[in-house]
């Protein structure tokens, strides 16, 4: 059976995430054609004792709510994000690292509890802290934490961004730079919203492990649970079924959020910056400055993913160039809210307008993730009558691969939407000065 599971969220303890109920996430789920969803931060005592109170065990290591009624097939794993701290050799400063931590049962969430709090960890926020002095202390403790459970285990998540293990805040260019002893017990790797396999094909210590996709939600919306999954092959549904395919790196296939629209895919500075006002500054690889610097303000600029993949090929002695195709399957999608309020030329993607045009599409097709796996052909003739035609000419064309984003993502901004005509990722090179202060580059 063919399982798509989204195993990287955040409950309404983390930072900057607003209340989130288990019952809009089931049926977002539903919608959406998840089948396993992580709980997000099941280390915080008060979304524990709400994962404990709401959640029964269906399958070994998998929990569906007590009162689930019609979304009774959603299925969860107990999941938490833990950033992990530490100062490297290799640049300076310290580095923050967020890794996705999923646990067979709610013993083993106790048992690492208690080892965090031995640690001095505060767990009074979603993502709790773990600080140590370097990667030999990491990969220790790292290692004493899995060793709590064998059923405990490590994803280092969206390793490109600027919080991930290979992000450009503080670089290290291996997974041992940081990890230390414990790089050799990580199975798997999330590709983040940034990067995508074909990214990822260019660092050679990611040839042997699987590369996996999940959403990072904070949200139920529909734009963003299941924006990225992976879907798994598998003989029988269980925690133990799905950490054995990660285990052994038999994804079938991932799901990836477009690598234009992620945030940090290209080198940059954003429009707000001090300095800036309503400027921003954007570059592909080959056109970064030299200095690395930003034109309008003179720091340095964000580094974006996919330059940084390619520094990495570099130091890591491939100096890969960039594929068309990755030996990796996958398949782009570009959120279905969002493609709607495209079309219809409306801003927000939650709007009640869309939401409505939203179930409709969903109703005729089954799930939103049906709506990638079917024809152009079909598309139309399901939702010929059933949303309006701009609708359906704006799903063909994503489909079609023929749109872009402009600018692409950068420095914190997601990519913005244009449908209709494509862009390279190379030779990308625009700088906006403000209409107030600095006006001259220097």
């Amino acid at each position: 059976m063919e399982i798509n599971v989204d195993l990287h969220s955040h409950s309404g303890y983390a930072g900057g995430v607003g209340d989130i109920s288990l019952a809009a996430l089931a049926l977002s789920m539903k919608k959406k054609g998840i089948h396993v969803f992580g709980t997000g931060d099941c280390l915080h005592p008060s979304w524990n004792a709400k994962l404990r109170e709401s959640l029964e065990e269906r399958e070994t290591g998998l929990f569906a709510l007590k009162e689930g009624g019609e979304n009774r097939q959603a299925r969860f794993i107990l999941q938490t994000e833990i950033i992990i701290t530490a100062e490297t050799a290799v640049s300076p400063g310290r580095k923050n690292v967020h890794c996705v931590f999923l646990f067979p049962s709610f013993e083993a969430v106790s048992s690492a509890v208690a080892l965090l709090e031995s640690w001095g960890v505060k767990n009074t926020i979603g993502r709790p802290f773990l600080k140590c002095e370097g990667p030999d202390d990491v990969g220790a403790k790292v290692v004493k934490l899995l060793e709590l459970d064998p059923g405990i285990e490590l994803i280092p998540a969206h390793v490109m961004t600027p919080q991930g293990v290979f992000g450009s805040a503080n670089p290290v260019n291996r997974l041992c730079d940081f990890f230390g002893e414990a790089a050799r017990k990580i199975n798997a790797v999330e590709t983040g919203l940034s990067a995508d396999p074909v990214v990822l094909d260019l660092i050679p210590e990611l040839d042997e492990l699987a590369l996996v996709s999940n959403s990072d939600c904070h949200s139920a919306a529909s734009n963003r649970l299941g924006r990225e999954f992976t879907a798994f092959e598998l003989d029988e549904l269980s925690y133990r079924a799905i950490l054995d395919a990660i285990r052994a790196r038999r994804v079938a296939w991932t799901a990836e959020f477009n690598p234009g629209e992620g945030k940090y895919f290209l080198s940059g500075h954003r429009a707000g910056k001090q300095g800036h006002d309503d400027g921003y500054c954007v570059f592909s690889p080959d056109k970064t400055p030299p200095d690395r610097r930003c034109p309008i303000c003179g720091k340095p600029v964000t580094i974006g993913v996919l330059e940084r993949a390619l520094e990495i090929s570099r130091t890591q002695g491939a100096d890969r160039k960039l594929q068309k195709e990755s030996k990796r399957k996958f398949i782009h999608m570009v959120p279905l809210s969002e493609v709607i309020a495209y079309g219809i030329g409306v801003a927000n993607p939650s709007s009640k307008k869309v939401a409505a045009l939203y179930e409709r599409v969903v109703q005729a097709l089954g799930t939103e993730i049906e709506l990638w796996k079917v024809a152009p052909a079909t598309v139309r003739e399901v939702l010929e009558g059933v949303v309006p035609r701009e609708v359906i000419e704006t799903i063909v064309e994503i489909k079609s691969d023929n749109f872009t984003f402009e600018p692409l993502g950068f420095d914190g901004s997601y990519g913005k939407l244009v449908v209709g005509r494509t862009s390279p990722w190379f030779g990308v090179s625009t700088v906006k000065m403000p209409e107030k202060g600095r006006g001259e580059l220097f």
